[in-house]
């Protein structure tokens, strides 16, 4: 479920739909801690016809000398033992999807020299941190129990797709410069103030348990954030300095008033808002198949509108001349009726301060 250069996933939309039907396996509630036993399960050897006749894209060798297939896909095997894969040495792309891999049994690809994507959702694997290669720019393994990536490196890495696994902290111990896209979605991330990828387009972080937003500023080529279904209230760490940040996704978090809204005026290049399920917008702020299907307050679209003018969509729907209308009339009665922001902020800030306490 790649979101990156690759395309192995279609739109943001249909992210949200999958997040929705995954929500009630995964729960919002952190395991207490337990000392889970690994699964064992029969021997099951992949051998080379059966890679020969899962073999697509044709394509020019590393080299340039000639024509082979690039891709392997090998999902659904109840596989535990894949070192065949290593007889095809042109292989750039791998997907060992849904079966019994552990981060041992899959370290074999790490012999395929050209090797560029390798796809292993649903597996038992419990770490990213694969050997070194040359030319590794993507890995998905979602849905494991991975539980850390501080030790994940790869000098070219330029996407990490880990959602659906039991990390609590995004950090690595060696630098990776190339890195434009993290999906974390549905893991234990508690805060983001630590994160420096300077290089990063896209973050993904559904699902999670984040309470501040504060770090993002950092993230100067940010240009995709989704965030949905997080406990987020307070809208801080948005900053003018995110140039290139055009969509941001607080789906069903606890944003409950327009002056936190009003906090994303910053942003320059911001297009689209998906406030959907957040109480501002009458939600509850949890992951609720009854608040997606309810129809949106018009006053209120028109007030997100008046607030971040520059907005091209709100939530699904895209910006209608009468809205962009009505939004003007509301900017100038604002400014008639003096508006000032700072009395209500100060609320905000003490009531913030008193449930703290």
């Amino acid at each position: 479920m790649l979101k990156s250069h690759y395309k192995l996933q279609t739109d943001q939309e249909e992210q949200e739909t999958e997040e929705h039907l995954h929500l009630e396996q995964i729960g919002e509630a952190l395991p207490e801690e337990i000392i889970e036993e690994v699964p064992t399960f029969p021997e099951r050897k992949l051998n080379r016809s059966e890679i020969s006749v899962r073999l697509s894209l044709l394509g020019k060798t590393a080299e340039g000398d000639g024509y082979t297939y690039l891709k392997a896909v090998c999902s659904g095997m109840k596989l535990t033992n894949i070192t065949a894969l290593k007889f095809f040495q042109h292989l750039q792309f791998v997907d060992v999807s849904n079966n019994y891999l552990t981060l041992e049994n899959l370290q074999v690809i790490t012999e395929l020299p050209f090797l560029i994507l390798i796809h292993a959702d649903k597996n038992l694997l419990n770490s990213a941190a694969l050997k070194k290669m040359k030319y590794m720019q993507v890995i998905i393994m979602n849905n494991n129990t991975i539980t850390s990536v501080h030790d994940v490196y790869q000098p070219e890495l330029c996407t990490l797709e880990v959602g659906y696994n039991k990390i609590e902290k995004v950090s690595f111990d060696n630098n990776m410069p190339h890195i434009k896209c993290l999906d974390f979605r549905y893991n234990y991330i508690q805060d983001i103030s630590t994160f420096d990828f300077p290089n990063l387009d896209s973050l993904y972080l559904a699902g999670n348990k984040i309470t501040s937003l504060i770090g993002i500023e950092r993230l100067l080529n940010l240009r995709i954030l989704h965030v949905r279904n997080n406990p987020i209230r307070i809208l801080n760490g948005f900053d003018s300095e995110l140039k290139k940040l055009q969509y941001v996704n607080l789906r069903n978090c606890k944003v409950s008033t327009l002056i936190q809204v009003k906090k994303l005026r910053v942003l320059p290049a911001l297009e689209t808002i998906i406030l959907k399920g957040c109480p501002y917008m009458g939600g509850t702020g949890e992951e609720d198949a009854e608040t997606s299907v309810e129809e949106e307050d018009e006053e209120l679209r028109v007030e997100v509108l008046a607030a971040l003018p520059r907005l091209k969509r709100i939530n699904k729907g895209v910006i209608t001349p009468e809205e962009r209308a009505d939004a003007r009339e509301l900017m100038k009665q604002w400014i008639e009726e003096g508006e000032n922001d700072d009395e209500e902020v100060l609320e905000e800030q003490h009531e913030e301060e008193s449930n703290a306490d």
